[in-house]
Order: C-alpha cells, then structure tokens, then sequence
C-alpha cells in the first residue's frame, strides 16, 4: 500500500493489518464492524482506538480499497468489507421456516396441546398489549393474576393440585347429575351441558393424567383416577379418586415447595454455553427456459450451534454449521434424506406420505446431531463478527437448545413406521432422530455431574398448565365467581400469567426481589418422563399368553421395558399377519434399545423463570416482556434426582441472570402471529439468539453453493457429461 504524506507510521501499520484482516475472512462475512476490526487487531497486538480505526478506514475508503455496507445484525450500523467480496445479504431460499414454527405446526400431534391454545394466546397478546399501553388494568383478568400473586406464590404446590383434583372431581360428577336431574322437555339445554361435560372431561384428563400422570386402572391394577366416559357419567358412574396415592405421585412429579421462589443465582462458573437452532428451506431449481414445468422445490435442512466464550473483560461467539454444499454430491437421495439433509423433489412428490411430521422429524435430527457433535467436542468453531480464531476452546458446561428438549416426533408408532406405512422413509428418519437425541441425553444429562447442564426454551409452550392452577386460585380461594369455568378455560396462558405473577410480587416485595442482584423468580418445576409422551394411556399393561393384564410396566426398571417391549413385537406381528397393521414391528428387542433406555432414563424439569432485575423497568414504566418456558434434562436413574435438578437449574440461571443472559428475540412473534407484537418482546438466552442467526448466517454462505452445485448438475446431465445414477 503506498504511503500518503499525511499517514503516520501508525495509521499505516493499521490501514495494512485492516486489509489483510479482510483478506481473510471476506469471503465468509458481509463484512465486519469497527468493534469487529479493534477486536481482531488486539489479537495482532495492535491496541487501538475506535476512533483510530475509523479514520484509518475513512482513507481507505476514499482510495476505494474498502466497502462500506449495512449491517445485516444491527439496524442502522455498518461493516466494512474488499470491494465485491463477502456473501450476499440476500436468502436464495423461497421459503424459510424456522425451528419455533414447525413446532407450533406438530402442536396438535403433541400429547398435551389443546385446540382452545391457540385462541389463548391471540387473547394473550391482546391484553398484554392493552397493558402495555397503560388501559383497563383495574378491569381485565391481568388485574386479578397481578394481585393475587403474592398469596399463590406462597402456596404449597403438591397441596394445590390435590385440591384442584377434588374440586374437578366434584365439578364433573355434579354437572353429571345435572344432565341426569334434567326434564325430557330441556333436549337443547341437555345437548349444551353434554358438549361441556365432554370439554370438561377431556382437559381433566389431559391435565391429570397426560401431565402428573395420576394413571388409571387397567384390569385388576388398582389406579389412582378414573374418569369415566361421558356415557357412562351419564348413566350414573362416578369418578374414584384415590387421594394418598395421589399425593405420592405428584411429590414425586412437582419439584419446589412454593408456587414462585426468589432464589439467588450461584456465580457463573461457565466459560463456555453453546445455544442450537434448526430450519428447513426450499432451494428452487429451476427447468429449462420455456419449460411448462414449474420450479420444483428441494427441502434443504439447516441447523447450527452458538458458542459464547467468557474471556473478561468480552465475551467472544463462534459458530459450528452442519452443512457443506460440496458434500451433498456424494450422497444418494434416500441416504440424503435418511440424514436428515436434504429431501430431493422426486421424494418429495413420489414417496413421502406424511412430509409434515417427516419434515419435523429430520429437522430435529440435524439439530439434535449438532448438539452431538458440540457435546463430543467434535465442532468446527468459526469466529463470530470477526473476533479472534479459538485454537483450544473450554469444555462446554452449558447447552441450550432452542425449542424443547424431548424429540417432536416421539410415539412408538412413529419408531415402528407404522404411523406412515406407506413411507420407506418416515420409520427410518424417525429412529435416526430418537437415537442421535439418545446419543445427547447420554453426554448431558447421563453422564451426570461430568456432563454438560442440557437446557431447552420453548417460546411458544403447548400447553398452559400453570395459568389453569392460577386461575382455579382466583375462582376458589379468591372468590371470583364470574371464573367458574376458568380452569378449564384460562383466558391468558402460561407467558403471560407468570409475568403477570413475577410483577406482582415485585411490587409486594421489592426489597426481598431487589435484594440481591443475581435474584430470581422461579416457578416449581414440573418433572416430566420420556415415557409420557411415547406412549397413552398409561399405565403401560404387561399381559400374560392369553391377554389378561397381570400388572403394569415399573416405569424405573429396565427389565420391565424389555418385557414390554418383546410383548409390543409379538402383538403387532400378529396384527399385521391378521392385516390389523400396515407394517411389522422391527426385528428385535435390539433395534428399540434406543427408545427403552429414554423411556428408562431421560426426563425433563419444566418451569419459568426471569431475573427480578428485569422487573425494575416493569414497576417504573411498565415495560412488559416475556420469557421461554425453561427446561433442564435429567436422569431418572440418578442417586438424588432432586438435588441434580436443582443443581442443573441453578446452572442455568447462573447463565440467565447475567446482564446480557436474555436478550430481546427480534425473530419470534408473540402469541404465534406473523408479526411480532410491538413492545412486548420476548427475552431468550443470548447463546440461543447466536445460533438463531447462525443458522441465517449459515444459509445466507452455503444456499448459493446448494443452488449452484444442483443446477450445475443439472446442466451436466443435459450436456450427457453424467449418466443417470442408478442404485
């Protein structure tokens, strides 16, 4: 670089230590920023201001040696990059769909999500925003949640739901009677209270049995709720409870001794976390010029990690991305797709009967075998916005995926195939992503206090457990008789209730919440089994030679598994010999190996949580937010299961409480919508926002080499210069 008169030596050392920065990364960024460029100049021992950089920059500017751009991460800043070099600030894929939104799509296949979810979270959003704006707080239900927090926070949550168990029994048998007690001449009057029975039954089943898993009786195994059929109540069959089995369970099931604790946060240990993410795109390839046929779409499957290293006084991000375009030649269609990489057109449109949940399924492989990779310390760590390279990075103590933690495509049926017979890919990719999710559990939370806290956010959680309990506290110990069907019917849902909950007891209590800067607010935790969602009802029957139930599957005990399991073969080869089922089981007891030990093993802690700090703002200016539901994998099998949660938990708030620990989640829509809702911004872990844009980061340098490679294939073949491949 010639020198001008005006330069100092200095001014010249930068400008060349610029330009060979550039040099090397320009072909992996749109360009780096003037923190960027101190932060890699430092790791060239070249200490210097911003103020420094920039007037070296607007030289060379000016010599038209560098480009300055919009940056694609911050509205209204810029980067910096050679002439013409860097990746494309534009996606070339035509539909992008992110991890968040397949998972609002499988909701109605999740075991716990009710249709009137949706109508939730609109209304969520709508008085969410009314508060936000300061209207009709003395009037809505936001109101009563707000006051009543400090009273419900207290409450002992083992007691409550034995309490909402009793009062749901004696709601149901008495609207029972009613239908029973009514005249012949109230046909209409009796076909509305029917429909409500119905209702009202299907949410105390889900709420009882799905999630506390108060079972059942099956044959002459004696459990601990039954709730008849609507027929049967209406021919004059009661619902039996058995109470103190009842409360076994649920101590078994609810961790925590208050409904909402302010704990502090233990320092943070962690050097390094990791956040993952996963989409799915379509890449357009398209046909000849004049071709009636139209642009046939490849499902490209995308998934990233975010590292976050703590090296004080910065914190430096790196990223790992699953995908190189230039392997993708090796691979045939079926092995490609049974990878979860990418689904060619032809599949697509000849062979796949249920692309929805397959799509699901291999979007969730990909993110699962990043989370392998990261565990197995087997990442290709790329600098983040241009900080230094890492040679050596720390063992990670921290994983947070986003989404939740069990598989989204989970049921035995799904495992077997046999809920896509048709589909030679469905059971195949099914099992690939229960395996690799085993393979994580295994690394994370299997290997106990040696492994890795294994963390999941759910942004937009299926079910509103936690604002059913609140909104029976109001109908029953609050007296609001208007909320008489509340419970079955929460108006807000679990977001919005324990922020409404969390900003309550701020304004009751602020020198207990603000007491501590590393406090706070943390709902009980809900523990969860693997087996839950892979199986209902439960409990699961152990059957004799003639099919007679002799007792049920001791969810703790391997061997039962086993048993269970070679009872599951032999019954569905003998209804698929007798065409009651499209396909067999699998061959043997070992090929379900993977799924028997999640169902022995793998559980998962559920809760809310948000640092007090934040409520600072809410208290002053009503600055109204909302964070994930929170979720910690753990070992069934461990020792002291309760102090590995709270150990884990801990872990994880350690990370959150951080001052940049949640940050705002620009991408998410609350309450499901397109749009986001303004002012109301969701807060996700900052590891987690990294991986989001990893991801895009990821698509934005590989989707041209993806489109490139296909259609340079496809002139090969026209040209005659490939065959055809056959198997």
């Amino acid at each position: 670089m010639a020198q001008r008169p005006s330069d100092t030596p200095e001014q010249q050392q930068i400008a060349e230590a610029i330009l060979d920065v550039l040099h090397k990364v320009a072909g992996d960024v749109v360009g780096l920023s003037v923190r960027e460029l101190r932060l890699q100049l430092r790791a060239r021992n070249l200490d210097v201001t911003d103020h420094l950089i920039r007037s070296v920059l607007g030289q060379l500017l000016d010599e038209g040696k560098v480009e300055k751009r919009p940056s694609t991460e911050r509205r209204g800043n810029f980067c910096f990059n050679l002439p013409g070099q860097g990746i494309s600030q534009m996606s070339l894929f035509d539909l992008q769909v992110s991890r968040d939104e397949i998972e609002r799509e499988e909701r109605n296949g999740l075991d716990l999500w009710q249709r009137d979810e949706a109508e939730r979270e609109r209304v969520t959003v709508s008085v969410m925003e009314e508060i936000a704006r300061g209207h009709a707080l003395e009037e809505n239900y936001a109101k009563l949640v707000h006051d009543i927090a400090p009273a419900i926070a207290d409450e002992n949550p083992v007691d409550l739901v034995l309490e909402i168990a009793a009062w749901v029994v004696n709601d149901l048998n008495g609207l029972a009677e009613k239908i029973r007690a009514a005249g012949s001449g109230a046909q209409s009057e009796i076909q509305r209270l029917t429909r409500e029975l119905g209702f009202r039954r299907s949410k105390a089943e889900s709420f009882f049995q799905r999630l506390w898993r108060l079972d059942r009786s099956i044959g002459n195994v004696r459990g601990i709720l039954d709730i008849p059929t609507v027929p049967q109540m209406l021919r004059g069959n009661g619902i039996r409870f058995d109470q103190e089995a009842a409360k076994c369970r649920l101590q078994e099931r609810i961790i925590g001794e208050k409904v909402i604790e302010i704990v502090t946060a233990p320092e943070n240990h962690h050097k390094a976390a990791v956040g993952t993410d996963a989409s799915v795109g379509d890449v357009m390839v398209e046909h000849a010029r004049g071709s009636f046929i139209p642009p046939t779409p490849a499902t490209l499957f995308v998934s990233a990690g975010a590292m976050r290293v703590l090296d004080l006084p910065n914190a430096l991000s790196y990223w790992d991305y699953d995908l190189d375009p230039r392997e993708l030649r090796r691979y045939r269609d079926l092995d490609a797709a049974v990878d979860g990489l990418l689904i060619s057109p032809h599949l697509r449109r000849e062979v796949i009967t249920d692309f929805r949940h397959l799509r699901s399924a291999a979007m969730e492989l990909r993110q699962y075998a990043e989370e392998l990779r990261v565990v197995q310390q087997q990442s290709k760590w790329h600098p983040i916005s241009g900080v230094p390279e890492i040679q050596h990075p720390p063992a990670i103590t921290l994983l947070i995926r986003d989404g939740r933690i069990f598989p989204l495509v989970h049921r035995l049926d799904d495992y077997d195939g046999v809920s896509a017979p048709d589909d030679i890919l469905y059971g195949e990719v099914v099992r690939r992503e229960i395996r690799t999710f085993q393979r994580v559990f295994h690394n994370t939370a299997g290997n106990g206090r040696l492994g890795a806290i294994y963390g999941g956010a759910v942004k937009s959680p299926e079910y509103s457990w936690l604002a059913m309990i609140t909104f029976w506290y109001l109908h029953v110990r609050g007296g609001h008789q208007e909320l008489a069907d509340a419970f079955y019917r929460p108006p807000l849902n679990d977001q919005a209730v324990t922020h409404l909950l969390f900003w309550g007891l701020a304004g009751a209590r602020p020198d207990r919440v603000f007491g501590d800067t590393r406090n706070m607010f943390a709902t009980f935790s809900a523990l969860r089994r693997f087996s839950d969602i892979a199986f209902f009802p439960h409990p699961r029957p152990l059957t004799d030679d003639t099919g007679k139930v002799i007792r049920t599957v001791q969810e703790d005990e391997i061997d039962d598994w086993l048993a269970y399991i070679q009872q599951h073969i032999s019954e569905a080869n003998q209804r698929y010999d007798q065409h009651k089922r499209g396909i067999p089981a699998l061959t043997t007891v070992d090929e379900y190996k993977p799924f028997l030990d999640l169902c022995h093993r793998a559980g998962v802690a559920m809760f809310y949580a948000a640092p007090t700090r934040m409520y600072r703002a809410t208290l002053s200016d009503r600055a109204h937010f909302f964070t994930p539901r929170w979720e910690i994998a753990v070992d069934l099998q461990a020792k002291n299961l309760r102090s590995e949660i709270e150990r884990c938990i801990a872990g994880l708030m350690a990370w959150l409480v951080e001052q940049d620990g949640l940050v705002p989640d620009k991408s998410h829509a609350v309450g499901g919508f397109d749009e986001v809702a303004e002012g109301l911004p969701l807060f996700i872990p900052n590891v987690v926002m990294e991986a989001h844009r990893a991801v895009g980061y990821g698509r934005e340098r590989h989707a041209v080499d993806v489109q490139d490679e296909l259609q340079r294939l496809v002139a090969d073949i026209r040209a005659g210069r490939l065959g055809f491949i056959t198997p």
